[in-house]
């Protein structure tokens, strides 16, 4: 039993979601998908299975006429007496009694991937089941991967028409292709099992699972997503150990949580999740887990912006039309857009959008020669709303970091004097931290996704648009996500698609949060767990897989319907609180001193509230700072490390 008692820090999490077994009869070997192999992630977990069998017997089953007899030879290397497969192609071959007879008399039965179709159509109500039921009923162990673990749970994604993806499961989820059913081998009552669940993005998926049955039936399931070259061994107390390169993940509605339906896509206000490493510990009845090595406390650093922020899910002009309405009609007469991007044409058409719509917007290529220009420098002043759209990473940071033009735009967004909107793959430059490469094929699996700095006009989060686009790896936009969030202790992230946008706007002192368009916003939150990042490697070069590991996170599914508020930090008091640093004394007459820093050389930036720099010098961070040449009035200070590194902004 790998679960003696709840670790510190980890939650015992009770919800209206619930199995309806206390205890199994037999064992369960459930794996996400992948490839076996000798030595390696695989052999832990199928020599589970064996280990736990009396007569070590393995029986493999599978729709395939003339299957490899590579998976007998493996389990009989760890330690099996005896495999070989059951190739059941129809009905009639189910049905046989001489099936039956033979089946019954091993302790394990493994079903291999393919089509669950082919097995629920083939195999239910037939003597093959009989005999599956039997041997479980006697204490022996079933498996299966991939199609084989979809139809050991009560409740069964069929795949009768078809696979169904995220994103249809998000839009609509009573699309056609969402066919669930609860009448085969039930050998774990109250779940539905999902497969190759990183690396196909499949959380979408699951989570229109549970949105249908609820709706539909009138009840809850826990979801259990299990990635590639990853298993979960079940014992007959629901202790689970979790094996391999990815993780398990448990979905389940928290103890408030509605499902509706808005128009036709799903949402949600409160669904738990929980994702478990290699080598952690579960207890389904309990809900306690084991084995994930840190606290993760979230950074609550208050956001900074003052007046509405968009972000969108797309980066297609067609796809942002709405959000693109919206900003326009929020301009007064007068009013400038001003459009940055690295790219004419895309800036172009989008600026030539919100004409249309009856504002003017100005295009500016975010560019060394424009960064040092008087005459940007005055169009950024004046511009009352910024649209970033198809922006390069390293030469948006240049132009906001290395020119004067764009540490005024910078300081101006940071102090709350412009509205600002991000299109598509430019949204997630607003937040803290963001994964550079997320269009890199295969990055998360091969342990290379890079975290880099972005903004932080949205201190405490990280976004992730194109969720569920053919253009970005699955994988890296299902686990980069969750992965900056545990890596970087942060509060919240957002996946954003297709016709999605998320609005912030400030709302006293919180700032409100709400979605539009025809696909919802999912909205991640930590509110302090435990965690981890994965150590185990899917590839040759020893790399570990990014794969976060975490207690519980809260999701929601939101459209303009639902608001969620966050705190907004705009008293210094509240400053002071939250950052490692604060100006003291403030007001201040004469001079003022930085605590929180100790000796650090800093670089303090004086900027008017206008945006106008006023004065910048170096100085330690513990001397005294001399103000008494400036007139009455607010100033804002921004502080940077010797090397440039912003620190933060205070007015």
């Amino acid at each position: 039993m790998r679960i003696s008692a709840l670790l510190s820090g980890a939650f015992l999490m009770l919800s209206l979601s619930c199995i309806t077994a206390q205890s199994l009869p037999g064992k369960l070997l459930v794996v996400g998908g992948g490839s076996e192999n000798y030595n390696n992630w695989s052999d832990a977990p199928y020599s589970w299975a064996i280990e736990q069998s009396e007569n070590k017997r393995v029986a493999i089953i599978g729709t395939d006429a003339s299957p490899s007899d590579w998976l007998p030879e493996y389990f009989t290397y760890l330690g099996a007496t005896y495999a070989r497969n059951f190739p059941i192609t129809t009905t009639a071959t189910a049905d046989l009694q001489a099936t039956y007879d033979s089946l019954i008399t091993y302790d394990v039965i493994f079903f291999r991937g393919g089509n669950q179709w082919n097995y629920y159509n083939r195999y239910r109500n037939t003597l093959t089941q009989q005999a599956v039921e039997e041997v479980f009923m006697n204490g022996g162990v079933i498996g299966g991967t991939s199609a084989g673990l979809h139809i050991l749970s009560e409740v069964l994604f069929t795949s009768q028409n078809g696979t169904v993806y995220p994103e249809e499961a998000l839009q609509d989820p009573f699309n056609q292709y969402m066919t669930l059913e609860d009448d085969f081998l039930n050998l774990m009552p109250g779940l539905i099992f999902d497969s190759h669940f990183v690396e196909r993005a499949r959380f979408g998926r699951l989570l229109g699972f549970l949105g249908n049955w609820n709706l539909s039936e009138g009840a809850d399931i826990i979801g259990v997503g299990i990635d590639d070259k990853t298993a979960l061994c079940i014992d007959s107390n629901l202790d689970a150990s979790v094996f391999g390169t990815g993780a398990v993940n448990i979905y389940r509605a928290g103890p408030e949580n509605d499902y509706a339906i808005g128009g036709s896509k799903l949402l949600a206000t409160d669904i738990e999740v929980m994702q478990l490493l290699h080598e952690c510990g579960f207890n389904f009845n309990s809900f306690e887990y084991s084995g994930l090595p840190q606290e993760i406390i979230p950074q609550m650093e208050g956001e900074v912006f003052s007046k509405t922020l968009w972000l969108s899910g797309a980066d297609a002009l067609n796809k942002n039309h709405e959000m693109l309405q919206q900003i326009a009609s929020e301009q007064l007469d007068g009013d400038t857009i001003l459009v940055i991007s690295s790219n004419q044409n895309t800036a172009n058409q989008f600026a030539g959008y919100l004409g249309e719509q009856g504002a003017d917007a100005v295009v500016m290529l975010a560019n060394s020669s424009n960064g040092e220009s008087l005459e940007w420098e005055s169009k950024i002043e004046n511009a009352a709303a910024i649209l970033f759209v198809a922006n390069t990473y390293t030469g948006l940071m240049d132009f906001l970091n290395e020119t004067t033009n764009g540490q005024l735009l910078l300081n101006l967004l940071h102090a709350g004097q412009k509205d600002v909107a991000f299109v598509g793959g430019n949204s997630r430059f607003a937040g803290k931290s963001f994964i550079a490469n997320y269009e890199q094929e295969w990055a998360s699996y091969d342990g290379l996704l890079e975290i880099a700095n972005g903004m932080a006009l949205l201190a405490n989060t990280v976004i992730m648009p194109n969720a569920f686009s053919s253009s970005i790896d699955n994988e890296n936009a299902a686990s980069g996500l969750p992965y900056t969030m545990v890596a970087d202790s942060l509060r919240y992230g957002i996946w954003l698609y297709d016709n999605n946008f998320a609005r912030y706007s400030l709302s006293g002192n919180s700032i409100e949060i709400t979605s539009f368009g025809d696909f919802p916003m999912i909205f991640m939150e930590n509110r302090g767990t435990d965690g981890g990042l994965g150590t185990q490697s899917a590839v040759g070069s020893g790399l570990p897989r990014n794969v976060a590991g975490f207690g519980r996170f809260n999701l929601s599914l939101m459209d303009e319907t639902m608001t969620k508020q966050i705190n907004y930090i705009s008293q210094l008091a509240d400053i002071q609180n939250d950052k490692p640093w604060c100006i003291y004394p403030n007001p201040s007459l004469d001079y003022f001193h930085i605590e929180g820093l100790g000796q650090l050389t800093i670089n303090i930036e004086i900027w008017e509230m206008a945006g106008r720099k006023l004065d910048v010098f170096q100085t330690r961070a513990n001397s005294p700072i001399s103000i008494s040449s400036f007139a009455k009035g607010m100033y804002i200070i921004t502080i940077r490390d010797e090397n440039g590194k912003w620190l933060g902004t205070q007015n």
